[in-house]
């Protein structure tokens, strides 16, 4: 876990209010905090999902479990989060990256065929936010780049164990992504047809994450972030059973497996 060596400023974006911050290992990270007025579930799925990326080789950036202790709050930051003593969730600071802002820079990016997957885990995972700040591209290295998970399982930051038992089983809904990088990954897919390799090997890490890979991911969650063993074991179940409905998303992109 890394330590806050000083907060720099605010992000200046994001409903729960992220700042630079740069950590004792000399790197400067986009940090969310345990007080951000989305609460701990925010940084949950944020761990969550970041996991996940990291095990089925989407492009994410490094992240990290960031310590924090009263001191290291800013005076400047007591309009925008609760000073809570904890563990915050960074994400490396990349200062090559832009939002994307059309369908031509996913076409050009040199990871183009993630266009689909990233579709296929916003509807697996139930993100229907992925607005126009949470798909970016470095402007060196023209990779593609997701961010931001922090409304998840179609319910934001308000699901419970009962509510995620109640959703697993709904259907996927294409319509019900954002509409922003939605077009324009879906004009990407139809522009290049030359990802079935990668699409089967997306397809069958997916369908090949275990209960047991789930239940480390969220056994690592910290234990200030007040998860309960139910709420574990209903998102173990969750993540679970719609990974291994990927088919059913892959039809609404009008895709199947090996094509």
């Amino acid at each position: 876990m890394k330590n806050i060596d000083r907060v720099l400023e605010k992000v200046g974006n994001g409903i729960t209010i992220p700042y630079y911050v740069k950590c004792d290992d000399g790197n400067v990270y986009v940090v969310k905090f345990p007080g951000n007025c989305e609460g701990k579930k925010a940084l949950i799925n944020e761990f969550i999902a970041s996991n996940l990326c990291k095990l089925l080789g989407l492009p994410i950036f490094p992240f990290e479990l960031i310590h924090v202790s009263l001191q290291d709050y800013s005076p400047l930051m007591k309009d925008d989060v609760d000073f809570i003593e904890g563990t915050a969730f960074g994400t490396l600071y990349n200062e090559n990256v832009l939002p994307v802002i059309g369908a031509r820079y996913v076409k050009k990016s040199t990871n183009f065929f993630d266009a689909t997957r990233i579709l296929l885990f916003d509807l697996l995972m139930g993100n229907y936010d992925r607005n126009k700040g949470n798909l970016m591209i470095d402007s060196k290295t023209k990779q593609l780049f997701m961010l931001d998970h922090t409304h998840l399982f179609n319910l934001g930051t308000i699901w419970n164990e009962t509510e995620l038992y109640r959703t697993k089983d709904d259907l996927f809904d294409l319509k019900k992504l954002h509409p922003y990088n939605c077009a324009h990954l879906v004009e990407a897919i139809s522009y290049r047809s030359s990802f079935d390799c990668q699409l089967q090997f997306f397809v069958k890490k997916v369908k090949n994450i275990s209960v047991d890979d789930l239940k480390k991911i969220i056994d690592e969650i910290p234990d200030d972030w007040d998860i309960s063993d139910g709420e574990k074991r209903a998102l173990i179940i969750y993540i679970y059973e719609r990974f291994q409905r990927i088919d059913q998303a892959l039809e609404l992109l009008n895709l199947k497996e090996g094509v």
